[in-house]
Order: structure tokens, then sequence, then C-alpha cells
């Protein structure tokens, strides 16, 4: 087995799931073809593992350590897109969706110490980059803070959708879609806010109107975590920015992350395979679409998304809640930080 020392010196063997029972942190080795690969690594299963207690992990001290750079997002949102996009020229690492942080999220108690470990860990440079990104899951959004804490100098993007195109997202998946929907909702309610006059309702709900509210949850949640003690750490993008003004919307997810990204390499990488493939399953981005669009053109999924839509937007009225979240993703053409 390696050393605590070996583990920190190569990035490649990450944190990878805690026991909480036994205190001790399993840690991954993936190939670096897995890294840059596609594939969410928290369903990945890696060449070797180890496992240390939390105060071997805590004590593991990398001999150097990049920014933190995270993309938070409300699921279905393009997020990964946008983690792709900006890992496109090869100037930075993007780590999609680590086990360790759904399993973070799924503890009764994480020590700060342990977490600010971890962080470092994930933070480690790999050879030829200069930077590394992490998206997690939507699920581990309640660690934001946390994680900020933990980090005072990490900064993240949050990648955000309309109600709409959320929902036809969840439709479009199917089943499994609709059963994510469900997942979503269930966790955002331990922390996104209080559905307790609406629990008694929940299995009379359509699988879209659970979705939505789920959605609307983490609108609340977005709103929550913006607050003085983070400044100007956290910056909110909408997803259509992400497509319909690529170039604008990268330049400021970048300087945002402090991420250099020339505009010759921005170009470069709306013009290359990034936007042409399916972020997540690299099928033809234009083949992919119009399958979609088949699911979105059946006027009982459309009909449904656009009631469960203006009911989402009566609560959110209800409650004084902007949804979306605005924008606060500092770019040309788009709305500066307050």
């Amino acid at each position: 087995m390696p050393t605590p020392e070996q583990i920190a010196a190569n990035p490649e063997w990450l944190p990878h799931h805690i026991d909480a029972r036994q205190r001790q942190v399993q840690f991954v080795r993936f190939s670096r073809a897995v890294l840059e690969g596609r594939a969410f690594l928290a369903n990945q299963t890696g060449e070797a593992e180890a496992w240390f207690g939390y105060d071997a992990v805590i004590a593991m001290r990398p001999a150097q350590t990049l920014p933190g750079r995270f993309i938070f997002h409300s699921g279905f949102c393009r997020s990964t897109l946008l983690l792709q996009a900006l890992c496109g020229s090869g100037r930075a690492m993007g780590l999609s969706e680590p086990g360790i942080l759904n399993s973070l999220a799924r503890a009764p108690d994480v020590p700060q110490p342990l977490l600010a470990a971890i962080l470092a860990l994930l933070f480690r440079p790999h050879r030829d980059r200069a930077g590394v990104i992490v998206k997690p899951s939507n699920f581990p959004n309640r660690l934001i803070p946390l994680i900020l804490r933990a980090d005072p100098q990490a900064r993240a993007v949050i990648i955000t959708n309309r109600i709409g195109e959320y929902l036809l997202s969840v439709a479009r998946k199917g089943l499994e879609g609709r059963q994510w929907g469900r997942s979503a909702l269930l966790e955002a309610a331990h922390y996104a806010g209080d559905i307790a006059p609406l629990r008694g309702q929940l299995n009379g709900f359509t699988d879209l109107q659970v979705a939505g509210l789920g959605w609307l949850l983490m609108q609340n949640w977005f709103h929550r975590v913006q607050v003085p003690e983070f400044g100007s750490r956290l910056a909110v993008l909408h997803a259509e920015r992400l497509t319909d003004e690529g170039p604008a919307a990268l330049a400021g997810a970048a300087a945002h992350l402090a991420l250099d990204l020339p505009p010759d390499e921005i170009a470069a990488i709306l013009a290359g395979p990034v936007f042409a493939t399916d972020a997540k399953t690299g099928e033809a981005f234009a083949q992919r679409s119009a399958e979609d669009a088949i699911v979105g053109e059946v006027p009982v999924i459309a009909s449904e998304i656009a009631a469960v839509a203006g009911w989402i937007a009566k609560l959110a009225a209800s409650s004084g809640l902007a949804v979306p979240v605005p924008e606060t993703l500092a770019t040309a053409g788009m709305l500066a930080p307050a």
C-alpha cells in the first residue's frame, strides 16, 4: 500500500469516499485518461485504492496546492459543458463530480481540518496544467459555505437555468430523469428551504412538480449562499449565456476563476469539439439535440412543463424570491455584480 507521502505527492490519487463510522478516507488512483475523460469520477472504480484514518489525511501536506476553483450548479444546466470548455485548451485539469464531495455531503459531521485537507489534495497541480477546476454534482451543494470557509482563497461560478429548460431536461431523460429529480428534491429539502407546508402533498405531486420544487429550493439556496461573508468569490451564470453568448460567458467565467484564457483560445474552444458534441455522451450535438427535441414536442409533456413552470413561478412570487437566481458574473454584455 502506498504511504501517505506517496499519496500526497501524486495527484492521480484522489480522495474518493469517507467512512464516517470508521473515521477513514478511501483514496483511489485514476489514470490520466480517466481524469481527462467525460465520465463522472464518482462512478469510476480506478486502478488501485488505499485507506487512511482522518488524522493521517489531515497530516498529509501536498508540496504545492493550486487556488481552489469550483463550478457549482442546480443540475441539468450545462455545468459539464462549462467545465469542458474552461479546460478545452489544456490550461486546466477538470475534475468532474469527484465522489469524495458526495460522500462528505452525506456524512453526519465533517471536521473542518479534514475538509481543508481534502480540498488541498483535490487541488494539487497536474503535469502540464496550470490549474484545477472541480465540478461537484449538485447533491453536495450544501457544502458550498463550508468549502468557502475551509479555503478562503477559493472562487466559484454557480451555473443554473430556467425552470422550463430544467423540467424539459428531466423529461428528456425519461424514468431516470424523473427519479433523479425526486432525489434532488429530497436531498435539497434537508438544507435549501422549508417544504413543510407542502410535505403532506408530495405523494400526490407529479414527477415534474417534484422536480420543479427541487429546482426552486436550489434557487433559494443560491440566494442564501451569496452573503457578504463570501464577497465576490461567488458569481452566477445562466446556462443560456454559455451557448448564446459563448465568448463573453467563457471569458467572464475564466476571469472570475483567475484562469488565463486568451481570446484566441476561447475562439478555438468554441469552434472545436467541446461545443460540437454532447458534453456527457460525446454524441454529435446536432443529432442529440434533434433527438431531445422530439420529447419536447410531445403535447402532453409540453403542457405539463408549462403548468408546472407557472406553479413554481407563483410559489416563488409568494416567497418574494427572484428565480432563477439573478446573474452576477461580470462579462461583456452581461450584468455586473452590484
